[in-house]
């Protein structure tokens, strides 16, 4: 029976030191994710209430396998630009006379 349970440890352990290398390779898209959010969100909200663009012309900006892969949505003055089903997402918000800043 000390046997069984020192095999279950050890595929356990291999389960989450596997997890954790995982999740530590992944650290550097995740903020690329977050930056490139941020950079979205704010570039799209300039682009609608600055310049008074369309968003489809405000989206051709961005390269083609971009848009694919994030959402932008306009709700009144803020723009919010997410990737992966809104796990990772940035508001950026107009103000009149200031422009458009990043809200969170």
């Amino acid at each position: 029976m000390p046997r069984k349970r020192w095999i279950l440890a050890g595929v356990l352990a291999v389960i989450v030191l596997g997890l954790a290398g995982g999740a530590w390779a992944m650290r550097d898209q995740v903020a690329y994710a977050r930056i490139a959010t941020g950079y979205a969100a704010k570039q799209t909200c300039s682009c609608l209430n600055v310049s008074g663009r369309a968003m489809e012309s405000c989206m051709a900006d961005f390269p083609e396998d971009v848009r694919q892969q994030m959402s932008v949505v306009q709700s009144g003055d803020s723009v919010t630009a997410s990737v992966l089903f809104g796990a990772i997402s940035a508001e950026a918000v107009f103000e009149p006379d200031y422009g458009c800043r990043i809200a969170n």
